[in-house]
């Protein structure tokens, strides 16, 4: 798109006079009572002169649109401001000019900049904004082309605040820098007759080098919490066979059950295995010769089929 037709809507301001038409309708009125002369039709004649008043009248009248407002100047000074609807004016002396209160959205960057830490960053960001109804006069009035101001002291702001931040804070802490942002370019604006309604940051872009280097530092941190995780773990699970072996200690009888209840679901869980059992386990819980080990083994075997019976039958 051409610059000009760019800052022309921009701009959003456009002028409305009233000089044109008197001169139109005063040259449709003098013509047509002319050719309706010459010509010696009344019709004609009767015609070009109510078109020719029609359209001088309509130079004493505008009309404003339901979202703009309209600052007259007379001769140059101030007037007063209109809403919408039809308005009346004096030709050739008054000059409106007409102003979209709607809210408005502006992207600004901060391109290849520094932070506080030294790290190039480039920032996109997007500004929302508005005219305030009853101060459209400010907005016309005090600045040539406030969405170009608004848009420079944004892009301002924001380099400056993101010179003064860490690299992390620009990522983390996004919600308060808009917020300073936008603090600080309401306050400028202000003055214009302008309500900011929003900052928002969009992207923050990095180097390329710069991201791979801060992927591998966040993957070792990863594999450093999980290190630090699986350790604790370790920590947790010592304490805990800890106080099992006290608890052991102090109780043989609950110590032989418990070696006799993983042999059993040892046996339930693998079916025919062989499992190697330590003599000292077997002396601890009464079987000392062969035949009663032996027993003790088909025991275990006996029950960890009846146990698996009730659930094939239920299959």
């Amino acid at each position: 798109m051409d610059s000009s037709v760019v800052r022309f809507a921009d701009r959003l301001v456009s002028q409305k006079g009233s000089g044109a038409q008197v001169i139109v309708g005063a040259i449709v009125l003098v013509a047509g009572t002319a050719i309706g002369s010459a010509v010696r039709s009344d019709a004609i004649s009767y015609f070009a002169l109510v078109l020719g008043i029609a359209i001088i009248a309509s130079s004493f009248l505008m009309i404003i649109r339901q979202y703009e407002r309209g600052i007259i100047l007379r001769l140059g000074r101030y007037q007063r401001q209109v809403g919408p609807g039809v308005q009346t004016r004096l030709p050739f002396a008054d000059n409106i000019l007409v102003v979209d209160i709607r809210e408005k959205v502006r992207e600004f960057q901060a391109e290849r900049m520094l932070t506080k830490d030294n790290v190039p960053v480039t920032i996109d960001a997007i500004l929302r904004y508005r005219i305030i109804e009853q101060r459209a006069r400010d907005a016309i009035l005090n600045v040539e082309n406030f969405n170009e101001m608004i848009q420079q002291v944004s892009q301002t702001t924001l380099r400056n605040n993101i010179g003064a931040s860490l690299f992390q804070d620009v990522l983390s802490r996004r919600e308060e820098i808009n917020q300073h942002i936008k603090s600080v370019i309401a306050s400028e604006a202000s003055s214009w007759g302008i309500e900011v309604t929003g900052v928002e940051i969009r992207q923050v872009i990095i180097p390329k080098e710069l991201e791979a280097a801060m992927s591998m530092q966040a993957q070792a941190e990863r594999e450093k919490n999980a290190r630090v995780t699986y350790g604790e773990s370790e920590v947790l699970v010592a304490k805990q066979f800890e106080e099992a072996s006290k608890v052991y200690s102090d109780n043989p009888v609950a110590y032989a059950l418990r070696q006799s209840n993983m042999l059993y679901e040892s046996i339930k869980s693998q079916g025919n295995t062989v499992v190697l059992v330590p003599s000292e386990s077997l002396n601890s819980m009464g079987f000392g010769n062969l035949a009663t080990t032996m027993a003790y083994m088909e025991g275990t075997k006996s029950a960890a089929k009846q146990s698996k019976k009730p659930d094939a039958s239920a299959t």
